[in-house]
């Protein structure tokens, strides 16, 4: 009679833990992700490209990037692009420059994602990004007037190396149209961080910046690809 009681005893625990695994099963692996990486996505701003386009060769530019997903909540992000000006004013001092520049920085999603649901792939995101160019610029046909003795004289200045730090404040969202092929837009707040040389001619565009103002505002619609 013992070994009946156990036997019995035997079967409900196993069948209890059979059933409970099948109830673990079910759980959809989503809801218990706990990876920090899921996924990698390359983009390119298109914005970049249709301004270079309407700007009729005096503003030019083309940006690229890859963001990281990290818990569906972090979106460390490194942005690329190339741009230029050639600019000549009304009185006619030319501007001309172009250069390389890169932007490092980190979204947040703002959407909160709730534990027991598939996390969303629409994002609404908000974060900071600090951008730097080193470039070269030629400022010519510039007249400078003498108050004192009278007369003028043209300089030009070719060739001057400038390098500016700055920082962006960045919203925005993305959305998956296609399986793995999102499309947003995001709106910036530039500001920058380095000062121009005194008794030096200020460059009057600033690569990846936009101009020269001290700060400045930008718009980028990106398409991108997750891995």
């Amino acid at each position: 009679m013992r070994n009946i009681y156990i036997y019995i005893i035997s079967f409900l625990v196993g069948s209890l833990a059979l059933n409970l695994q099948a109830q673990e099963k079910k759980i959809p692996a989503d809801s218990i992700k706990t990876s920090w990486l899921n996924g990698v996505t390359v983009q390119v701003d298109v914005a970049s490209l249709a301004s270079s386009f309407f700007s009729n060769g005096e503003t030019y530019s083309m940006e690229g990037g890859v963001q990281v997903d990290l818990k569906h909540k972090y979106y460390p992000v490194f942005e690329l692009g190339f741009a230029g000006a050639n600019k000549l004013s009304t009185d006619n001092v030319g501007f001309k420059t172009s250069g390389l520049y890169g932007r490092l920085g980190l979204d947040f999603n703002l959407i909160k994602q709730k534990k027991d649901s598939k996390p969303t792939n629409n994002l609404f995101l908000a974060g900071l990004r600090l951008g730097m160019s080193h470039f070269a610029y030629d400022l010519t046909n510039l007249v400078i007037t003498d108050n004192y003795w009278g007369g003028s004289q043209i300089i030009n200045y070719t060739n001057q190396p400038s390098t500016k730090i700055w920082f962006e404040v960045v919203a925005g969202v993305r959305v998956e149209v296609v399986k793995n092929i999102y499309m947003g837009w995001s709106v910036r707040n530039k500001n920058i961080l380095s000062k121009d040389a005194a008794g030096k001619p200020k460059p009057y565009y600033i690569p990846g910046f936009g101009l020269n103002n001290g700060t400045s505002w930008g718009i980028s619609y990106i398409i991108g690809y997750r891995f």
